[in-house]
């Protein structure tokens, strides 16, 4: 007898990512001197990245940092243009 495969409405999907409060960065984001938010983007506004130079366009998820919790130097970076950043500084990430 031949095997049936399962449809796609029988599988299950892959499970669902830990949820993260909103506004909180991941752990390897965070640095002493910096303060490091995440940003859903929903604002409706872009930036321009530091890392990259290119748009972060609106609705895009990224980091929002501010060195020396300075309002001032708030910067909107891509989340893997911050990754590399930080590898530069030479922080473990």
């Amino acid at each position: 007898m031949p095997r049936r495969h399962r449809s796609a409405r029988e599988r299950e999907g892959p499970p669902a990512p830990p949820e993260r409060p909103k506004g909180v960065a991941p752990e390897w984001a965070s640095v002493d001197g910096a303060k490091v938010g995440a940003s859903s983007g929903e604002r409706g506004k872009s930036y321009r990245c530091p890392g990259c130079n290119q748009e972060v366009r609106p609705g895009t998820p990224h980091l929002v940092v501010m060195d020396h919790g300075d309002v001032e130097l708030r910067r909107h970076w891509h989340t893997p243009c911050w990754r590399r950043e930080l590898k530069r500084r030479g922080f473990p990430v």
